[in-house]
């Protein structure tokens, strides 16, 4: 299974997190997170004026808790962010209705080069020669993609970034099957449309030639007792 590799992704593609999906999962998921910010803010202006006399400690203590709440579900909410992966405008996950070949892209971040993706789940592999683990098509040989990363500790961001990734294959798989479905389709009610109309031509064909036959006849007859 070769693999095409690029320096940048295609500009007809765009990054997981700039999908029309990824969008609407990001402003699903925003809502409670973006709650409860405002619910700690509320809470420490409360707790700020509640102070009395004005304590400079206890009121950097609670802007030092507000700041690590809204910064720690800042991170949370826009992880997807550097998911390392991007898909053509073709793609379920751009559109709705996908009109043509639907194509994902990776980023290798130890080889630093985006490689176009065959429409296969992968996984993750040990490197023993460099470190670090590979990026492998979950086939029976495990064919390699690429060095994917130098470390060897697969967190939780890349275990999510690698789930997300084959659902994305998983989609341009199902999409191409449609679409190649769809293309059959239309191939055999185009062959049977070109088949009736052959079948037509031919009918007209012969009917015009056993209605030539019958005129020449009798003036074959007319010239041969001249």
């Amino acid at each position: 299974m070769a693999s095409d590799s690029f320096d940048e992704p295609p500009s007809t593609t765009k990054k997981y997190f700039d999908t029309m999906i990824a969008k609407q999962v990001y402003f699903e998921n925003s809502k409670k997170p973006k709650m409860a910010i405002l619910f700690i803010f509320i809470l420490c202006v409360l707790l700020l004026f509640s102070v009395k006399p004005f304590d400079l400690n206890k009121t950097a203590l609670i802007g030092t808790v507000f700041l690590i709440f809204s910064l720690s579900m800042k991170v949370h909410l826009e992880r997807d962010k550097k998911i390392p992966f991007a898909v053509n405008f073709n793609h379920p996950l751009m559109s709705d209705e996908p009109m043509g070949q639907a194509q994902v892209f990776v980023w290798l971040e130890a080889d630093k080069k985006w490689v176009l993706l065959q429409e296969s789940r992968v996984r993750l592999v040990d490197n023993t020669l460099f470190g670090g683990v590979d990026l492998v098509y979950d086939d029976e040989e495990y064919t390699r993609i690429g060095h994917y990363s130098i470390s060897n500790k697969i967190t939780t961001q890349i275990k999510r970034s690698l789930a997300l990734l084959n659902q994305a294959i998983v989609l341009s798989e199902l999409s191409n099957q449609d679409d190649a479905e769809e293309l059959s389709n239309a191939d055999d009610i185009e062959r049977r449309k070109r088949e009736k109309q052959d079948s037509d031509l031919l009918q007209r064909s012969w009917l015009e030639e056993e209605s030539e036959i019958e005129v020449e006849g009798p003036l074959a007859k007319f010239i041969n007792r001249e």
